[in-house]
């Protein structure tokens, strides 16, 4: 009978590694075996004594509420101290508070049947405050695999104070889905353990499966493959996003003589012959008391061939199940059937899309859908442009990156080739969901800034 291997991962809560202070973080310790320990490196990088509490909590129990007292433990001045055996019996929730300034390691060491060290160490990740994983973005763990010497763990820290909600996804490397979705409720400061995952949804042999999950809160994820039969654990942790500030030489540098034409004006200015209209500065930032943003600018009366919308939004991570949509944008004359666009990002929960709808003098579920398949990065800030060209037949929809670049272009044609707007009537513009809907839901954390919109007269 294989036993739950050792595993420590530390998430630290709002502090860095070397912690300052006064700082709080968790290590998780699964259940040790003979073939490797468990061990805790801390150092004391001061000329003065400082110290840490210790206080195990048990997997798949509520962490706030604590009927231990911690356990203090000093470290003398400069050294570095090796701790195992934080906790006994099954996987366990290590919490250490920090008083002053101290680092913090952890690392699994295999053993041979004498208890001597053998083979290499292995690393365990120690998650900070920049590395969890936000509540509403996708995680992803891939490499799992189980066959009759390997079985993989997988291991769900609930960050937060609260019930965590949590989606579960498994997919093989074919891509199709061997469980295509659990929702659990995970306790307060608190380990889940999942040992032999892909025996729990069915797989009895196969490799390089993925894992995916999306939490409503502050979580971190990681699976553990133990090899029986070489006594080897490799330690799985959540995917890279891909999203980097680092560029190839000359990827998206400015070219090296400027283009003698005429520049394009600032957000705040106003192309000579143009009516322009603006909401300067950050004007929603959406939370979940107040998730969406809606007003009536005043628009001259008259005719206009066409608008040019311009706007800044920051993406503020995806909602739980990402694959809903999340709103870009609401622009309409006064009334939703009179509509300019409305603009919708969908995330990886499905086929990722960018797609608006637009049409006018049309009811809403007969208006025509333009879909671009772009998958936004949560935590960036993109520049859009929803050029709506009336007299010249066609509709653009830009999104451009923090550096510059046009990272996604769609064109739809509008039904309309003039743009009538009457005495007092207004243009209505709408950022954010209300949350009212399950396929709409809130986006906290989202924001939208400097709105600048241009009408030329026909």
């Amino acid at each position: 009978m294989r036993q739950t291997f050792g595993l420590v991962l530390a998430a630290a809560v709002g502090v860095p590694a070397a912690l300052s202070a006064q700082g709080t973080s968790y290590v998780l310790i699964g259940d040790s075996d003979a073939s490797r320990e468990v061990l805790l490196s801390v150092h004391n990088p001061t000329d003065q004594a400082q110290s840490f509490d210790s206080l195990p909590i048990e997997a798949g129990t509520n962490g706030v509420h604590r009927s231990a007292a911690a356990t203090r433990i000093d470290v003398p001045a400069g050294r570095t101290m090796v701790y195992s055996d934080l906790a006994g019996g099954g996987p366990a929730m290590i919490e250490l508070t920090a008083h002053g300034e101290l680092t913090f390691q952890a690392y699994l060491m295999p053993l041979d049947w004498m208890s001597s060290r053998v083979g290499l160490r292995q690393q365990i990740p120690i998650v900070d405050s920049e590395s969890l994983i936000r509540g509403g973005n996708w995680a992803y763990v891939s490499g799992l695999r189980r066959d009759v010497n390997d079985r993989s763990d997988y291991a769900i820290l609930n960050l937060s104070h609260s019930t965590n909600r949590c989606e579960h996804r498994v997919r093989s490397h074919e891509g199709y889905w061997t469980r295509e979705s659990s929702v659990l409720d995970h306790p307060p400061l608190s380990l889940t353990y999942v040992a032999d995952v892909l025996a729990v949804v069915g797989v009895e042999l196969g490799d390089r499966y993925t894992i995916s999950t999306n939490c409503g809160d502050s979580f971190y994820v990681a699976a553990l493959v133990s090899d029986d039969s070489d006594d080897r654990l490799t330690v799985l942790e959540p995917s890279q996003s891909g999203v980097s500030s680092l560029r190839p030489p000359g990827y998206g540098e400015p070219p090296a003589t400027p283009d003698p034409g005429t520049p394009d004006p600032p957000p705040s200015g106003c192309t000579q012959g143009w009516v322009c209209v603006d909401l300067k500065g950050t004007f929603h930032r959406a939370t979940n008391a107040r998730p969406s943003y809606e007003t009536r600018l005043n628009t001259p009366a008259g005719t206009y061939g066409r608008v040019v919308f311009r706007f800044k939004v920051h993406h503020g991570g995806w909602n739980r199940v990402s694959s809903r949509n999340q709103n870009l944008f609401w622009l309409a004359r006064e009334k939703h059937v009179d509509l300019f666009g409305f603009g919708v990002a969908k995330g990886p929960g499905g086929p990722p899309q960018v797609f608006y709808r637009t049409d006018w003098g049309i009811n809403h579920v007969n208006k025509q859908r333009v879909v671009k398949h772009y998958l936004m990065k949560a935590g960036q800030t993109y520049d859009v442009r929803y050029d709506f060209d009336a007299a010249g037949g066609r509709i653009t929809l830009t999104l451009t990156d923090a550096n510059g670049n046009e990272v996604m272009r769609s064109e739809g044609q509008p039904n309309i080739s003039e743009i009538p707007f009457a005495e007092g009537q207004r243009i209505a513009v709408g950022f954010g969901f209300r949350g009212e809907h399950d396929n709409e839901p809130a986006q906290p954390g989202w924001r939208w800034s400097d709105l600048h919109i241009e009408l030329l007269p026909r």
